[in-house]
């Protein structure tokens, strides 16, 4: 019995993610085009997904319960690659640097659209401001705890207040990523991560490698 109890929970799992990829698929595709996430009916997204409504009220109490299971994935995602950054040391230079803070820009890339709608979304649903805000605290300590791990080891520059920079890099970052990456092509996008590197560079790492 618990194996075929746990086969249907494994089996619903499956059932909703693939909900919710087509219908943040949907999303993007209708945000992409001019939609207002505000504005966005459920009814409109799951004619535009192919899914009935019934089904989205199965695993989605509304619109921002989907945006707040989406966020948690992204920022599983975005973790993963803020750790190749987080990581470097003092063998570490500026090309390191680069590769490091371009895949955290192209994982972001193809998410624009949503991260711009989960923060429009965060001034009224309260819910999704504190998963948003968590996004953002969980960012700023893994930088924080790498710039100190840095001054500690002598390649970040220990006249820094940590905590500070860190909230500055990291609010900086989210407000690039959505005003100038968002819709950019891909030749300012690679021009964009030059001057990302330069600014994180020359705040955290140049005046001890000089």
């Amino acid at each position: 019995m618990p194996s075929i109890t746990r086969k249907a929970q494994s089996s619903r799992a499956q059932r909703r993610d693939d909900i919710r990829t087509k219908l943040l698929a949907a999303v993007e595709q209708m945000l992409a085009e001019g939609e207002s996430f505000t504005e966005l009916s459920v009814e409109r997204l799951v004619a535009q997904a192919g899914v009935a409504r019934s089904t989205f009220y199965v695993y989605f109490e509304d619109k921002g319960e989907l945006l707040r299971a989406w966020l948690e994935d992204i920022t599983s995602s975005l973790d993963d690659s803020a750790k190749d950054w987080w990581g470097l040391d003092a063998a570490a230079d500026r090309d390191d640097l680069r590769k490091a803070l371009s895949s955290i820009v192209l994982t972001y890339r193809p998410h624009t659209n949503l991260m711009a709608a989960a923060f429009d979304a965060a001034a009224y649903d309260a819910a999704v401001r504190e998963a948003a805000m968590a996004l953002m605290t969980h960012n700023a300590a893994g930088l924080r705890k790498h710039i100190k791990t840095g001054q500690r080891d002598g390649f970040v520059d220990p006249n820094l207040p940590a905590a500070e920079v860190a909230q500055w890099l990291t609010w900086m970052a989210e407000r690039g990523l959505h005003q100038l990456v968002r819709g950019a092509d891909d030749a300012t996008v690679e021009t964009l991560i030059e001057a990302y590197t330069a600014i994180v560079w020359n705040t955290l790492y140049a005046p001890v490698k000089a």
